[in-house]
């Protein structure tokens, strides 16, 4: 094929005739932020498809690897399960197009060469419908596909506004479950009311958003007074600010707390967003923000038949594979820390002075939310981001017992992707 490059002019159908190819997945969460739009313009060069779009100021362009690679083909894809049938490998690196036309909507790609294993399709044809290029035309257009474009908003206590969603509106409604779910990524907290004084109500609630994490206190665990216990949290003294099974591989992303009992003088559920102590940190005391984004602090649960280990730095932002809706979280677990045993004498110094004062700003009472959970109260929490506690209770003056159970942070990610797909996004729920 030459090297010269020849221009295709393009004729697109009607947009709406999308829904009917099979590419077009979930092309309701993508008009949300493009209207597809027609090819003004496209060329084919050495190694990419070049595609000036009318709505965008700058030419997209797709590597030929890219675009065989991404065949929507049942050959390529599985009709009903959508997962790919042949691997990256398998592309040639010098995979080029004998032929690009318009069809529809989109492009009409016959290549060169077969796979380099599988079944030897030699003159292979792939379809790409407009709303799929415009998908993946920019790193910008795929995050906003995926919804890893949104930002939390960071708060205090002050600027916390207090409002319940119903047991019923939850469980029965994709608005309650919305918002909800919304919540938990804007704000990090939310509360539904109304909850049965059931045992499994609280694992009910988890799983209307995913599967609950198990791990080795159940599938769901009881918070009571109990003596000789085997975690603070079994007391009913004082339990400062902290995150839960730090010491894990995969700690929990959402956190759930329903209140079965509570007649006791005391135990109040404290909250803080770590997120706005980060930004304060950062912004007065630059030089510790960075000790605590660099230094590892261990996690240990050594204890009861177990030995739970674990290395992270207190502060993780700028996570790219995450995305940048996911791409911060806060590791911090006082009571779960173990001897920090690689640090030299001058970077231990740095460490502790850099995280007292990120502790100074967690304690601060102006970052502190603070509610005492009634019978039928719960509350979900992200447990990478929302760090909380309780006041300490007296034992006598009556019963409290509340029940608890973890979420993976991917069923709140998986969830909020469809359900703001469906009715789109709200970053003021």
């Amino acid at each position: 094929m030459s090297s010269a490059i020849r221009s295709i002019r393009p004729f697109f159908r009607s947009i709406s005739q999308q829904a009917k190819n099979p590419l077009s997945l979930n092309s309701r969460a993508f008009s949300r932020f493009y209207s597809t739009s027609k090819a003004e313009n496209t060329s084919i060069g050495d190694d990419s498809l070049h595609v000036k779009w009318a709505n965008q100021s700058d030419t997209a362009s797709y590597s030929y690897l890219w675009l065989r690679d991404n065949c929507p083909c049942p050959q390529c894809l599985h009709p009903s399960s959508r997962q790919k049938l042949h691997s990256s490998a398998d592309v040639p690196l010098d995979i080029k197009p004998i032929q690009v036309k318009p069809v529809g909507e989109g492009f009409e790609i016959t290549w060169n060469q077969p796979l380099r294993h599988g079944k030897k399709d030699v003159n292979h044809v792939s379809r790409f419908p407009a709303d799929f290029l415009q998908r993946y035309q920019s790193n910008e257009s795929s995050e906003k596909f995926r919804f890893n474009h949104l930002r939390p908003q960071t708060w205090n206590a002050s600027e916390y506004d207090l409002d319940w969603v119903s047991f019923d509106s939850y469980m029965n409604t994709d608005q309650g479950l919305h918002t909800i779910v919304q919540r938990l990524y804007n704000r990090g907290l939310a509360f539904i009311k109304d909850v049965p004084l059931k045992d499994d109500a609280c694992t009910q609630v988890a799983e209307r958003i995913g599967p609950v994490q198990e791990t080795f206190y159940g599938r769901d665990f009881d918070v009571k007074n109990v003596a000789k216990s085997i975690n603070i949290a079994y007391t009913s003294l004082y339990l400062g600010f902290h995150m839960d099974l730090m010491y894990l591989d995969s700690p929990p992303g959402i956190q759930l707390l329903q209140s079965l009992k509570n007649t006791v003088t005391g135990g109040a559920s404290i909250f803080v967003d770590s997120f706005r102590a980060v930004e304060l940190l950062k912004e007065k005391y630059t030089e510790d923000y960075e000790v605590l984004k660099k230094t590892p602090v261990t996690f240990h649960y050594n204890n009861n038949g177990h030995h739970m280990y674990y290395k992270r730095p207190t502060i993780v932002e700028d996570e790219a594979h995450s995305g940048p809706a996911w791409d911060s979280h806060v590791n911090y677990a006082p009571q779960f820390q173990g001897p920090l045993d690689d640090l030299s004498s001058a970077d231990a110094k740095k460490f502790y002075s850099a995280f007292q004062r990120f502790a100074d700003f967690i304690e601060d009472d102006s970052l502190r939310f603070q509610l005492t959970l009634q019978p039928g109260q719960l509350v979900l929490f992200a447990n990478r981001r929302v760090l909380h506690g309780r006041t300490s209770f007296d034992p006598a003056s009556g019963d409290r017992h509340l029940k608890g159970t973890y979420l993976n942070l991917d069923s709140l990610k998986d969830k909020l992707r469809v359900l703001s797909a469906q009715y789109g996004f709200n970053p003021n729920a």
